[in-house]
């Protein structure tokens, strides 16, 4: 059965950072190839894994409802699936969906059941599966996928961000999505965090919290647009992010 791991979190915070740090530790650690799902409509997970992204499940949709008048009778559930691969990017050790802009004025009903889906079964092929998720979660609202193994939750080291963190939590109670086991993270803090810190992290709620420091190495392949994969063995957070994936069961 594949380990689902969905992350999310607000802007700005390292989510997809350590969205693609996962992927590179599960990678390597199975040395299978991984499913990597970007969700985030402000997509950036092909930038930090190393791939360009040509085309995103969004603007393929978009393309199947304007022809959809010129699709043969019974035809419009293959064009789904067929976009379905034209819209993975293939990496190493990994492949990987981005799922783009939200829906338009039309009506997307039928294809975004039918992509539910075959982004399920797609699931299903891998060891792995990570789901780079936007605050609201709204693929997963849609039931995008079954269950989480592990929720993420990625927070600065600010009262904002652990706000945020919060709601998003609480969010998936009311989604009713099926989580088994719940993970916050607080980025970029300082060492050792504050015994404040500490103290409104505790308040989120969630037993398993983690502190993640500043990571130069990070900071540097960011500014130059340069993909995770350069980092060294002596970075912090590929250090931290390895430590968490290892418990991962």
């Amino acid at each position: 059965m594949t380990f689902i791991v969905a992350v999310a979190g607000k802007g700005g915070v390292g989510k997809t950072t350590i969205s693609a740090l996962i992927v590179q530790v599960l990678a390597e650690r199975s040395r299978k190839v991984v499913l990597a799902i970007d969700a985030d409509p402000n997509f950036n997970l092909g930038e930090r894994l190393g791939v360009k992204v040509e085309r995103t499940i969004g603007g393929l949709r978009e393309d199947i409802l304007k022809n959809a008048e010129d699709l043969p009778p019974g035809s419009k559930h293959e064009a789904v699936r067929y976009a379905l691969e034209l819209a993975k990017t293939e990496g190493n050790d990994f492949d990987l969906l981005t799922m783009g802009r939200s829906e338009g004025p039309g009506c997307y009903c039928y294809i975004n059941n039918v992509l539910r889906t075959f982004i399920d079964e797609a699931i299903d092929r891998y060891p792995y599966a990570v789901i780079d998720n936007e605050a609201g979660m709204e693929h997963l609202s849609r039931r995008t996928t079954k269950r989480m193994d592990v929720l993420i939750v990625v927070s600065d080291a600010t009262k904002v961000g652990l706000d945020t963190a919060a709601r998003i939590f609480l969010l998936a109670d009311e989604m009713e999505l099926k989580v088994v086991r719940r993970i916050l993270v607080v980025n970029r803090t300082p060492t050792p965090p504050s015994p404040k810190l500490r103290e409104m992290a505790q308040g989120v709620g969630i037993e398993e919290t983690l502190f993640f420091p500043e990571d130069e190495e990070v900071v540097d392949l960011a500014a130059t647009g340069e993909p995770l994969s350069g980092l060294s063995d002596r970075s912090i957070l590929l250090s931290m992010v390895r430590e968490m994936s290892d418990r991962f069961r």
